[in-house]
C-alpha cells in the first residue's frame, strides 16, 4: 500500500501527479447513511485522465453523482483493491464505445485516511493486435494440422565442426505420423526414434540452419522404407536457424514411376522386336518420318508423301479413305495395305497410328508403327482356301463336322451339321445337352455311353443313331469321331464327322422288301403256273392250241407281275391295266370303249382282273367282236355295300354273228365265275347272248397282296 503525501509535499505531489503521462485519478471512500457499500469521492484527476475520458475535472464529486450507472460495480472493485496490499490490474471494454482500457488500482495510505489511485491506459490497439495474433495463430494451427503434407519444425544438433548430426522436433502436425510412421515426435531427436537414419538428412538440414537457404529435393530413406519429397526452409532471425520441413511420402508414386520406366523399356523393346517400322506423320498423314524399327522401306531419305511413294496404285484409295476417316473422327488409324520396298518387292503391312492432339484438341501429328504381315497373309489365304475347300467338300459330300472343347463345353458345328440336326445354320448356340435332346429317346442312353467309353479308352467313336426333327421327321445319322488328350492324358477336345444314312437305310429296307417279294414270287410261281396249266388243259383239243393259250395266259401274268415289281406294294391303275391288255391283243381304238371313274386296284385284285380281261380279249378275237366287225364296251362303276366301296366291271360285246357256240365251260369262264368269288370275295357272271358275250365282275375295293405271295 502506498502512503499519501503530507501537507508539505502536497504541492510537489500534485505537480508530479498532474505531469503523469498516463491518465490517473485518486478516490477515497465516503460513508453513506443506510448504505453499507458507501460511495467514493474523487480527490484528484490529472489532465491526461480528463483528456482520455473527455470529461471535466471531477475533484470533489462522488462516483454516484457522476457515474450512477457504474457506481455500484466500481465501488466493489475499489473496496477490493483497498483491502489489498499490491496493485491490481483490470481490463475494461466499453459497452457502447469499442475502447479497451487497462486500469491499475493501487491502494494508498495516509495516516488514518485511505484512498485508491486508478491509473488508466488506452490499450485498444494493443488489444486488437493481440486478437489478430490469436486469430492468426488459430488459423495457422488449423492449417498446420489439416494439410495433407507432413510438416515439422526442428532444431538441428551440430558437432564441433558445425556439421548437422541429428535434429530434435519442436513441432509436428497430424499428417507427420502418416508420412513417417513415427509417433509422438515433439521433444525427441530423430536418431532416438530411428537410430539407423541416413546421415544425408541431418547434413542437408544443417546446411539450411547455417544459412544456405531453402532447398527442395526428392530422396529415399532405406532405413524408413520410404521416398520423400522435401521442402526445407530456415525459420528465425539468427543462425543457427530453426528449420521448417514440408514433406510428403511419395513411395507409391516412385514405385509407379519405376514400374512405368520398366514398362516403357519393355514396351520399347517389344515395339522394336515386333514392328518393322516405327514412324511419325504430319497432321494430315501424308509425310512420314521413320524413327525406328527394322528399316523395311530401306533408305527413305527426305520426308515425302509415303502413300504416293510406297503404296501401289490399287491400294492408295483404300489407304487414303482410312486415313481421312481417322482424321475426321480423331480416332486411331489402322489399315492393311501393300508397299513396294526399295528393292522392288511387294510386301503386306499392317499400319497403326494414334493422333497426338495439341492444346486446342486439334491433331498435331501421328505416331505409329507398321508390321510386315506378308507371311501371315499368305498363311491366312491358305487357311481360308483350305477352309473353303473343306466347307464345299462338306456341303457337296453332305458331311457334317463338329469340334467339342471338353474343358469349356464349347461346341462348334459346320453348316451341314446344323441341317442334319434340324436347325438352320447359326440358329442356336450348340451345346452337348442341346445335341443330346435331339436324339431319339431310345438311342440317348446307348449313344452317351459310347461317347463316354471312347473318351475313357481312347478308341475311335463309331455310332449310328436317330435324331428327331421339329417337323416330326426322324433321320438316321452315322457318326465317327476321336478324342484329343493333353500331356496328363485328359480329354480336351473331340473332333468328328457325321453323314445322314436315312436314304441308305430306306434303300436297304426297300431292297429287303424286293428280295422278300421275289422270294415269295419265285417260291409260288411254279405252283401258279402248274395251276394255270392244269386248268387250261381240258379247254383244248390239240396240243398246239393248248400251248398257245397257256403261253398267252402266262404272258398276262408276267405283265401284271412286271407292273407290280416296278412299284411293289403300290396299287395299279385300272384304265392302264385294261388298255395294256387290249393293246397286247391288237385291239384298235374304234373297236372298244372304256368308261369309268379313276380306280386304283390292289395287287391282288389287279392279278385277277388282268387274267379275266386277257381271257375275255382272247375269246373275243377267236369268237367275238375283236375277230369280226363288232364292238366292245368296258364300263365300271363304284357303289357302297356293307359300308365298303365296291366296283362293278362290265364287259359287253356287240357282234353281227357268232363263229361258234360256247357249249363248254372254259378257263376264262371258270376264272370269272369261280375264282373271283374265291379270291376277291365278290361275284362273277359270264353270259352269252345273241349279240355277244356279257361278263360282269363285282368285288370290294380292299387292300390285298399278290396271289403269288404266301397266304395262310
Amino acid at each position: 500500500m502506498s502512503d499519501l503525501p503530507n501537507k508539505t509535499d502536497d504541492s510537489l505531489f500534485m505537480t508530479a501527479f498532474g505531469a503523469l503521462p498516463d491518465a490517473a485519478c485518486i478516490l477515497e471512500p465516503v460513508e453513506v447513511a443506510d448504505d453499507p457499500a458507501g460511495d467514493w469521492r474523487y480527490i484528484s484527476t490529472n489532465p491526461a485522465f480528463m483528456k482520455l475520458l473527455s470529461i471535466e475535472d471531477l475533484t470533489g464529486i462522488t462516483l454516484r453523482e457522476r457515474f450512477p450507472k457504474y457506481a455500484a460495480n466500481w465501488s466493489t472493485l475499489f473496496q477490493r483493491a483497498l483491502a489489498g496490499t499490491s496493485p491490481s490490474t483490470l481490463i475494461h471494454e466499453g459497452e457502447e464505445d469499442p475502447v479497451v482500457l487497462e486500469i491499475v488500482l493501487t491502494p494508498l495510505n495516509y495516516g488514518s485516511r485511505r484512498a485508491v489511485m486508478a491509473r488508466v491506459r488506452d490499450i485498444t490497439e494493443e488489444h486488437r493486435a493481440h486478437a489478430e495474433r490469436r486469430e492468426a495463430d488459430a488459423r495457422y494451427k488449423v492449417l498446420f494440422d489439416t494439410i495433407d503434407q507432413g510438416f515439422c519444425i526442428i532444431d538441428v544438433i551440430f558437432d564441433d565442426d558445425d556439421n548437422g548430426v541429428d535434429y530434435r522436433f519442436v513441432e509436428a502436425n497430424t499428417a507427420f505420423v502418416k508420412h513417417t510412421g513415427l509417433t509422438d515426435p515433439v521433444g525427441k531427436s530423430m536418431r532416438s526414434m530411428q537410430p539407423d537414419i541416413e546421415d544425408k538428412w541431418s547434413s542437408a538440414y544443417g546446411r539450411v540452419a547455417m544459412g544456405q537457404g531453402a532447398i527442395r529435393f526428392e530422396n529415399e530413406s532405406p532405413a524408413m522404407g520410404r521416398w520423400f519429397d522435401v521442402f526445407a526452409f530456415p525459420i528465425g532471425d539468427q543462425m543457427p536457424f530453426q528449420v521448417g520441413i514440408l514433406f510428403e511420402d511419395i513411395g507409391t508414386r516412385k514405385t509407379m514411376e519405376i514400374a512405368l520406366r520398366h514398362s516403357e523399356s519393355r514396351l520399347h523393346s517389344l515395339i522394336e522386336a515386333s514392328s518393322d517400322i516405327i514412324f511419325r506423320m504430319n497432321a494430315n498423314g501424308t509425310i512420314m518420318d521413320p524413327v525406328g524399327g527394322k528399316g523395311l522401306l530401306g533408305n527413305v531419305g527426305e520426308s515425302g508423301n509415303w502413300i504416293e511413294e510406297f503404296v501401289p496404285a490399287n491400294d492408295r484409295p483404300h489407304v487414303v479413305a482410312a486415313l481421312a476417316q481417322a482424321i475426321a473422327t480423331r480416332e486411331p488409324f489402322r489399315v492393311e495395305h501393300r508397299i513396294r520396298t526399295e528393292s522392288g518387292a511387294v510386301r503386306w503391312l499392317s499400319s497403326r497410328a494414334v493422333p497426338v492432339l495439341n492444346d486446342d484438341g486439334e491433331i498435331a501429328e501421328w505416331f505409329g508403327m507398321a508390321t510386315d504381315i506378308t507371311a501371315l497373309r499368305k498363311v491366312g489365304q491358305q487357311l481360308s482356301h483350305g477352309a473353303q475347300m473343306l466347307r464345299v467338300a462338306s456341303e457337296l459330300g453332305k458331311v457334317g463336322l463338329w469340334d467339342w472343347n471338353v474343358e469349356t463345353g464349347e461346341l462348334t458345328w459346320s453348316d451341314e451339321h446344323f441341317r442334319m440336326e434340324g436347325y438352320e445354320p447359326g440358329e442356336i448356340v450348340p451345346t452337348y445337352d442341346i445335341w443330346l435332346e435331339r436324339l431319339h429317346p431310345d438311342d440317348r442312353t446307348a449313344t452317351n455311353l459310347k461317347i463316354q467309353q471312347a473318351m475313357q479308352d481312347g478308341c475311335e467313336y463309331l455310332n449310328e443313331y436317330r435324331v428327331c426333327h421339329p417337323d416330326g421327321d426322324t433321320r438316321w445319322l452315322s457318326a465317327r469321331g476321336r478324342f484329343l488328350y493333353d500331356e496328363q492324358g485328359r480329354a480336351v477336345r473331340m473332333l468328328g464327322a457325321i453323314i445322314d444314312t436315312t436314304q441308305r437305310r430306306r434303300e436297304e429296307e426297300w431292297q429287303r422288301l424286293l428280295v422278300a417279294e421275289l422270294q415269295h414270287r419265285v417260291r409260288n410261281l411254279i405252283g401258279m403256273v402248274r395251276s394255270v396249266a392244269r386248268l387250261s388243259a381240258p379247254s383244248h383239243r390239240s396240243v398246239n392250241d393248248y400251248v398257245d393259250h397257256l403261253i398267252g395266259r402266262l404272258q398276262a401274268m408276267g405283265r401284271t407281275q412286271s407292273t407290280l415289281t416296278r412299284s411293289p406294294g403300290r396299287d395299279v391303275d385300272l384304265v392302264e391295266l385294261v388298255r395294256e391288255e387290249l393293246l397286247v391283243h391288237a385291239a384298235q381304238p374304234e373297236q372298244y370303249h372304256i368308261e369309268g371313274p379313276p380306280i386304283a386296284l390292289s395287287p391282288h385284285a389287279a392279278e385277277i382282273v388282268t387274267l379275266a380281261i386277257h381271257e375275255l380279249a382272247t375269246n373275243s378275237i377267236k369268237y367275238g367282236a375283236l375277230g369280226d366287225t363288232g364292238y366292245i364296251r368296258i364300263v365300271w362303276t363304284t357303289y357302297e355295300k356293307n359300308n365298303k366301296p365296291w366296283i362293278t366291271l362290265r364287259w359287253q360285246e356287240t357282234a353281227p354273228h357268232h363263229k361258234t357256240k360256247f357249249n363248254r365251260k372254259g378257263f376264262g369262264r371258270r376264272l370269272i365265275e369261280e375264282r373271283v368269288p374265291y379270291e376277291l370275295q365278290g361275284e362273277g357272271r359270264f353270259d352269252i347272248h345273241d349279240t355277244g358275250v356279257l361278263a360282269q365282275l363285282e368285288f370290294p375295293l380292299s387292300r390285298g397282296g399278290s396271289i403269288l405271295e404266301t397266304r395262310s
